[in-house]
């Protein structure tokens, strides 16, 4: 009933610990923080603690399932018992383990329930007594108390399961070893052994050692002695064996054959048959040798006995059991020197140097069979030739023995210790487990304590960032509408947006690992920080960008040629292209930033800066509308003045336009003529040679790697591009002027290759060569 309530009691306290994380939880803060807010995380540290919980509850019951199967199967296969005991002792063993098996209700019966060893020289009773006890056999059924092994001689060891406890009735020659003492103490050692190694911690919960009055008050001294000895050294060889202090329940015998037993107990009910005749010495000391306190202990009885006399004789209408009542205390008084000497023999510390403790003494009777012993008239009678006391037929009775087994024997089931070295072992193992759940948890604890602090502190870094960013931002997010097309004023936004702690630039690194643990908050603030960078780019870089295009269209305007370009651009950045390249826009930028807009080296980094943030705007867009409307009215314009364009010219276009996507080398003097260059030629205008380029297509390389390539492909970049044109993109007849086309592109390619040679060309001239004046 206890256990049933100590997992009640836990299980309520689960589901309470549980309902106060999942609705208590959120409620907890740290300062803006709700470190339990999300479900997922309130459900994991509840699932955390369940597994856990399960985890040691299963861990027990295997532990408990594992020292069962030893008990149900190792002993069964004993190899190591060669002789005929150790062989019949493995067979009743299994015998009981399979007749046991499904009867108890609970799974580990045979380990859980405390485990008695009884004890005593052949003839004093002890199955006698277990078999008259009262206790409840699960085995018997309806019939009658019997051991496993049979009832009978106790030949080798009766084991009685009780719903309460087991008993080992072990043989009588166990005890004192007298039929073949080498085979005895070998089939003893292997039963002690046999208990010590399926039980380490707690292999017995005390003895029960039967001893009868009837060998008390017959043996002479020397049997006596004996007798104590060969039982001093069974106890000795338990304690040494199985290495525990466990409690001696001294109980004497056929207490119904000293006279007069049974006519003062014999009219008792059963309820008073059942009560405890003897003592239980007072102490909490377990270790304490309470054998000196037999002496008083036996007068308490014996007075009590005196006491009661006068009742008892009342009770009783016959004269001659009156009389046998009469007597019976001065019998039972009798027994005295003999009960505490055989008391203290075996238990005087200083004789029998065995390290167990005397629990109680104890009277009983099983049954009543034999001749009851005189001890005051037997000595006369006998002188006399007096016939002896007739002979108890056996009425099946039992006195004082089933309370004392079941209030005081089993009750303190608790009062045996452990071995030391396996309760040290299981410790170890208890206390290891347990240290390694604390440090698991504590780990986990830990891992959790610094994801968290970390994503605090990565939320708190992006927050301070942003502010600074707004900060810094301020004067360009103001502007309703945007009018300038400096972008060097954007730079320094953009790099704090785009270099946030969770932002754009280290979307494609992985989490650090302080930062996950089920806390990480950096994918959140890495969307956050995307959405915000995307916008800015949106709203600070591509309207500039677009408004730059523009211009450039409106400045172009009367030259198709150069016109086509920048509205291509146009269209793309506005979301108006059927396909977006990338790259085309990239380096369109680039050589306009080089060339127009920030020339020099000292704008080298800003035009850096503006590449990147150009690629991730191009990167962020794919998955969004265009933001900004285009001018309508400047593009119809642009593409009307493209249409009236000869298709040769349409067609150049294209091919200088697709330059911009190419990686062409332009050529320099400086780099190709190396440091003698600058010793044979200057610039007429004095400049610097590395200022002379000349572009990639009008080079040997250009024209046959890159310009023959798109000279056969520009039939089908005609028919692609025509998007950008619009309705003036139509021509009549064009598969006729494709014919003519390639001779003319040509030409006019020939034309601009002699141009560009001739305008760098012309640009230079040889230095003057400086000698010395000739000696005549």
């Amino acid at each position: 009933m206890t256990r049933w309530l100590l997992r009640i009691f836990s299980m309520t306290a689960l589901i309470g610990f549980a309902t106060a994380i999942w609705f208590a939880g959120p409620l907890i803060r740290f300062a803006d923080s709700r470190p339990l807010g999300p479900a997922w995380l309130r459900a994991t540290i509840i699932g955390v603690i369940v597994a856990t919980l399960a985890l040691v509850h299963g861990l027990r019951f295997w532990q408990g399932r594992k020292a069962q199967k030893a008990l149900e199967t190792v002993v069964a296969h004993n190899d190591d018992r060669d002789d005929d005991d150790g062989r019949l002792l493995e067979a009743r063993m299994n015998e009981a383990l399979a007749a046991l098996k499904g009867s108890s209700g609970k799974r580990n019966f045979l380990y859980d329930v405390p485990w008695y060893v009884v004890i005593g020289p052949p003839g004093a009773g002890k199955t006698t007594a277990l078999v008259n006890s009262g206790l409840n056999f699960p085995l018997a059924g309806s019939g009658d108390a019997q051991p496993v092994a049979g009832i009978g001689g106790t030949r080798a060891c009766d084991w009685w399961f009780t719903d309460q406890a087991v008993l080992i009735d072990t043989a009588g020659r166990y005890t004192t070893q007298d039929s073949n003492a080498e085979s005895d103490k070998k089939s003893w050692l292997s039963f002690l052994s046999l208990l010590k190694k399926h039980r380490a911690r707690q292999p017995i919960n005390g003895v029960i050692l039967a001893i009868s009055l009837a060998d008390l008050m017959s043996f002479d001294d020397r049997q006596l002695d004996t007798h104590v000895a060969e039982i001093r050294n069974r106890l000795r060889e338990i304690h040494e064996t199985l290495k525990v202090q466990f409690p001696v329940y001294l109980i004497f015998t056929k207490a119904d054959l000293v006279s007069g037993f049974m006519d003062y107990f014999g009219g008792f009910d059963e309820s008073r048959r059942r009560k405890v005749w003897g003592a239980t010495f007072q102490t909490a000391e377990r270790d304490r040798n309470m054998a000196a306190g037999a002496p008083a202990e036996f007068d308490a009885l014996a007075k009590r006995l005196a006491d009661e006399m006068a009742d008892r004789l009342q009770e009783e209408t016959d004269p001659v059991t009156r009389i046998s009542i009469f007597g019976f205390p001065a019998q039972f008084g009798a027994l005295k020197g003999r009960v505490t000497s055989f008391v203290a023999a075996l238990f005087n510390p200083g004789r029998s140097q065995v390290n167990v403790s005397l629990r109680g003494l104890y009277f009983s009777s099983g049954t009543q069979e034999g001749t009851p012993i005189d001890q005051v008239l037997g000595a006369i009678g006998r002188n006399f030739g007096g016939n002896s006391r007739p002979h108890l037929s056996g009425t099946g009775k039992s006195f004082f023995l089933h309370d004392l087994l079941t209030d005081v024997i089993f009750a303190e089931s608790g009062w045996v210790s452990y071995d030391k070295s396996a309760a040290r072992r299981a410790a170890i193992v208890r206390f290891g487990g347990m240290g390694a759940i604390t440090l698991i948890a504590a780990a986990a604890l830990g891992t959790l304590a610094l994801s968290f602090a970390s994503n605090r502190s990565l939320i708190a870094s992006t927050t301070l960032a942003m502010g600074q960013y707004r900060e810094t931002a301020a004067p360009l997010l103001k502007a309703s509408t945007v009018t300038d097309v400096d972008l060097e004023n954007v730079i320094g936004p953009l790099d704090q947006l785009r270099d946030l702690p969770a932002g754009y630039e280290t979307g494609d690194l992985p989490t650090p690992l302080e930062e996950t643990f089920g806390l990480s908050q950096r994918e959140r603030l890495l969307s956050a920080s995307k959405t915000a960078y995307r916008q800015a780019l949106e709203r600070l870089l591509r309207s500039r960008l677009l408004i730059q295009a523009e211009r450039t269209i409106q400045a172009k305007m009367a030259d198709p040629v150069a016109l086509y370009e920048p509205l291509k651009i146009y269209l793309m950045l506005g979301g108006k292209a059927p396909k977006v390249d990338d790259a085309l826009i990239v380096s369109w930028m680039k050589r306009d930033w080089e060339q127009n807009r920030y020339p020099g080296e000292n704008n080298r980094e800003g035009r850096e800066q503006l590449q990147k943030h150009l690629r991730a705007m191009l990167a962020l867009d794919d998955a969004y509308d265009p933001v900004f409307e285009l001018n309508q009215p400047l593009v119809e314009a642009a593409q009307r003045s493209l249409g009236r364009m000869s298709l040769a010219d349409r067609a150049s276009a294209l091919i200088k336009s697709a330059i911009y996507a190419a990686v062409l080398d332009d050529f320099s003097l400086s780099q190709k003529g190396g440091p003698e260059a600058q010793l044979l030629f200057e610039r007429i205008d004095g400049g610097d040679l590395s200022g002379l380029r000349i572009p990639g297509i009008y080079t040997h390389s250009g024209f046959n790697t890159f310009y023959l390539r798109q000279l056969s492909r520009i039939a089908q970049m005609l028919v692609d591009e025509q998007w950008v044109l619009g309705g003036g993109g139509e021509q009549g007849d064009i598969n006729q002027q494709l014919l003519k086309l390639g001779p003319e592109l040509l030409d006019r390619y020939g034309k601009e290759f002699a141009a560009a040679w001739n305008g760098v060309l012309g640009q230079l001239k040889f230095k003057a060569m400086l000698t010395d004046k000739p000696h005549y």
